[in-house]
């Protein structure tokens, strides 16, 4: 294989270098790993709970005696919401919740014998007790009803719409029709300026402006995560207070019914508990067991040598190994210590297959013809680094002999280059472990 090819097809070689790089350089990566194992993940055994704080919107709708002729969702009053709530119990079961409430109630009836309207600003403030009912769920449950009761206060002002854009009154016929001074047909302007309470128009006095209640109210929570919930519920106000919208049972000429006023609020909130303790903390420790994974820290052959640095993962028991995990070779011949006969042989001999150094008689016989060998596998044999006559010395595994092109019993750079051609190519049974390998014999010459 030329320069020139490498370059017109670099892709194959950049892709097995680098994954044999990665492959030699993964594992220093492990410091990061076993960093990591002197922090540790806690449960925090007596967290410090904060109020959660609840905004949201909704929509009031009046229950009274003056109400609208047509009732839908839409055609109520907007308002608004704030909510600030702690628990009461360990298992965060109760819950009290202080309520602001900012609004509007209004109330427009048109009929031939009662021509009422009204419209006052509501301002609530009230604490109530809400028990979650999550206790009868699965722990797994993101959804739990509640179901609430407290007390309030709240105030309003009620406002009439009696006049037109030109101050003058309104003309209310027997025929249902609104008429002005003139006599003709109009429509009202939805502008509430005449104080119903001044005007006293039925003879109920200054009544007070400030009232009590009693919200009860139900719906549920969904947890968006641990410290965000959506809220969706409804309200019931029960006042006491039948002057919300200015007329009670005692006004006389104009059909009421006997109870007080009541109104209903429907909302979704946005609830954030952003000041509680975390459910968990990392500590630091100084030291941590190294847990037993065999990729990290088998040995196979208990040579002491871990698996993934050991070129030699089936040592004898109890044969001493270098830092690689191969059985010792002190003289460096092929033959490790425990199976050398003669472990001093002096370097570049020939040995026979239990190490000792080949004899000239032993020579003598291989030039005999009817032990000679092929003239072209002499080099084999006389080569020094061939190792021993044997074949077990250090030269090129059988697997990789294919590629020692020059029969030298290396595997130079243009040989390596050109057997991961092969392989790209498909013409070799080679498979990508074993040009790892073939890599790791290079880079070990």
């Amino acid at each position: 294989m030329t320069g020139h090819n490498i370059m017109k097809h670099p892709l194959p070689y950049l892709f097995v270098l680098f994954a044999y790089m990665f492959v030699q350089t993964g594992l220093y990566g492990q410091k990061n790993y076993y960093d990591s194992l002197l922090v540790k993940r806690v449960k925090v055994a007596n967290p410090v709970y904060k109020p959660v704080v609840g905004i949201g919107m909704g929509s009031f709708s009046f229950l009274g005696d003056v109400q609208n002729n047509y009732w839908h969702f839409f055609s109520n009053n907007p308002g608004y919401r704030l909510t600030v709530s702690t628990y009461l119990d360990k298992n965060h079961y109760a819950q009290l919740d202080f309520n602001l409430l900012k609004g509007s109630l209004s109330g427009n009836q048109g009929t031939s014998k009662n021509h009422l309207n009204f419209f006052t600003d509501i301002f609530v403030f009230g604490v109530s007790v809400r028990y979650d009912f999550a206790n009868l769920f699965r722990k797994t449950t993101r959804i739990s009803p509640y179901f609430s009761v407290g007390l309030e206060s709240f105030q309003f002002n009620t406002k009439g719409d009696l006049k037109d854009r030109e101050g003058n009154p309104y003309i209310f016929a027997s025929d249902g029709t609104i008429r002005n001074q003139s006599g003709q047909i109009t429509s009202r302007d939805f502008i509430y300026e005449s104080d119903l309470r001044k005007l006293n128009l039925y003879g109920r006095g200054m009544y007070s402006e400030y009232a009590l209640g009693i919200p009860l109210e139900v719906g549920f929570d969904a947890a968006l995560s641990r410290r965000v919930f959506l809220r969706v519920g409804t309200s019931l106000h029960i006042t006491s207070t039948d002057f919300l919208d200015n007329v009670d049972n005692m006004c006389a000429g104009i059909q009421v019914n006997r109870r007080n006023d009541y109104f209903t609020f429907t909302f979704v909130s946005l609830r954030l508990d952003l000041f509680s303790s975390p459910e968990y903390r990392k500590v630091k420790r100084m030291f941590a067991e190294i847990p037993n994974d065999d990729v990290i820290s088998g040995d196979e052959d208990h040579d002491w040598v871990l698996d993934f640095s050991d070129q030699c993962p089936a040592s004898p028991p109890g044969v001493p190994v270098d830092s690689t995990g191969c059985p010792l070779d002190s003289d460096h011949d092929g033959i490790p210590d425990y199976l050398d006969r003669e472990i001093h042989t002096p370097p570049g001999m020939l040995i026979d297959e239990e190490g000792r150094q080949v004899s000239d008689s032993l020579l003598i016989d291989l030039i005999d013809k009817r032990k000679a060998v092929d003239i072209q596998d002499m080099d084999y044999y006389l080569q020094p680094s061939a190792g021993n006559i044997t074949g077990k010395g250090k030269g090129v595994p059988l697997k990789f002999e294919e590629f020692d092109l020059d029969h030298d019993n290396e595997i130079s750079f243009e040989e390596l280059l050109k057997a991961i051609d092969k392989y790209f190519d498909y013409r070799t049974f080679l498979s990508l472990q074993d040009i790892y390998e073939l890599m790791d014999f290079y880079f070990s010459q």
